[in-house]
């Protein structure tokens, strides 16, 4: 297992690697806007392209069946929620990506910040996109044990009594959403917890396979990297939160 923290504009630098590299890319860039004072930020009607723009090298860099999990979610502004994520996920698909599915991260736990006149957000979308409609992934990876009797699905028949059926013990497909508590005691303004990239990676990388986070911030994607075995390269345009990185993933090293 190898990890690397690469400083600079992701595009840029992304432009440096090698074709066909990647396994697997787990990312939660900057949302538009919403954190401007302390990490900059994309205004929203330039966020599609942009977006559009550093996935085009993810595109180059993926194998053939590799794929990216992106975790965002829009704000809400006058009382509506931004449409910026909308045309984001529209220009992706116009730019020729297949969006496998959309996966909620159910944020257990969640602070109980936000407008009064609404139910707290509890929860954030991770867009799924790949080359083509079947790119690899392990449904069982992350799943938990599964106990049934009788039929191949783990139930039993009308006809069937508990004597006559057989019993069986394997794993669970899982679901498409997955709770996690959202803190992580880590100086950074918005920090990706280090389980939540754990799952993600599981689902979509195979075992021993590279994972590439274009927005490495706390490198919590890479923590879950040294845990897992999978090799990782991330990129940070922040020199602090890079050298943050370098010496948080130093320390998770030498706990394994």
């Amino acid at each position: 297992m190898a990890w690397q923290i690469l400083e600079g504009d992701c595009i840029d630098v992304m432009r440096t690697l090698p074709a066909e590299s990647v396994d697997a890319i787990v990312t939660s860039p900057p949302y538009a806007m919403q954190r401007k004072a302390t990490y900059g930020g994309v205004p929203e009607s330039e966020y599609p392209a942009w977006t559009v723009a550093w996935m085009a090298e993810a595109r180059r860099l993926l194998k053939p069946d590799g794929s990216v999990i992106i975790n965002i979610r829009p704000h809400v502004r006058n009382g509506q929620i931004s449409d910026y994520t909308l045309h984001t996920r529209l220009a992706l698909r116009e730019d020729g990506w297949c969006e496998v599915e959309e996966l909620i991260w159910h944020k257990k736990a969640s602070p109980p910040f936000g407008h009064p006149g609404r139910p707290r957000r509890s929860w954030e979308s991770m867009h799924w996109f790949a080359k083509h409609g079947r790119p690899f992934v392990d449904a069982k990876a992350a799943g938990s044990t599964s106990t049934g009797l009788g039929t191949r699905h783990g139930r039993r028949g009308p006809h069937i009594s508990t004597a006559q059926s057989d019993s069986h013990v394997g794993v669970a497909r899982v679901p498409d959403v997955v709770a996690v508590k959202p803190n992580e005691s880590i100086d950074h303004p918005a920090p990706y917890p280090t389980a939540l990239a754990e799952w993600v990676g599981k689902l979509i990388c195979p075992q021993g396979g590279t994972i590439l986070d274009p927005f490495s911030g706390s490198a919590s994607t890479g923590v879950a990297c040294i845990r897992n075995g999978w090799d990782y390269i991330g990129i940070e345009a922040m020199p602090e939160y890079a050298a943050m990185s370098r010496a948080r993933l130093e320390n998770t090293e030498q706990a394994a």
